[in-house]
């Protein structure tokens, strides 16, 4: 608790935060689509909020430490995997689907999405990848999203859905 009001007296600088996510191998993941720079930051007031999916991570004095809390909650290898997604070039509707089959896997249709793919949604101009209770990421196109889902269910179960869609 001590260390927790100390840490709540000093904030952590922008710098501070760069360098403890190096420190912990972690990698703060970049947004051209957030405000703040960062996926999941938000500003709220003076202060920055951290969200990833459902869970709320905290508030903090930075953009960089609020993502600092999203590289932890993470962890390295899905911080980085983040990262680099978040860096790459926008996949094709056309890229997605030669993916698809080239790692023989199966986009599942629907008729009753408007995206015209089961578990993929639109927010605003990016598309959403829903699996269950699995939220598998954001893409620039649905048929990219829907390449999440197939890939999250593997080749059989993704021919299996489709073929029963």
């Amino acid at each position: 608790a001590a260390a927790a009001a100390a840490a709540e007296a000093e904030p952590m600088t922008a710098a501070e935060a760069k360098q403890l996510a190096a420190d912990e191998g972690l990698t703060l993941i970049p947004s051209s689509q957030s405000q703040t720079g960062f996926t999941g930051v938000s500003k709220h007031g003076s202060r920055f909020q951290a969200v990833f999916g459902h869970a709320h991570l905290g508030m903090a004095a930075t953009a960089e430490e609020a993502a600092l809390l999203i590289a932890r909650h993470l962890g390295a290898e899905a911080s980085a995997a983040a990262a680099a997604a978040a860096e790459a070039e926008p996949m094709t509707a056309a890229e997605a689907k030669q993916l698809a089959a080239d790692e023989g896997l199966t986009l599942i249709p629907s008729s009753q999405s408007q995206t015209g793919f089961t578990g993929v949604s639109k927010h605003g101009s990016r598309f959403q990848a829903v699996f269950g209770h699995a939220h598998l990421g954001m893409a620039a196109t649905a048929e990219e999203a829907a390449l999440l889902i197939a890939r999250h269910l593997g080749a059989e179960a993704s021919a299996a859905a489709a073929a029963a869609a």
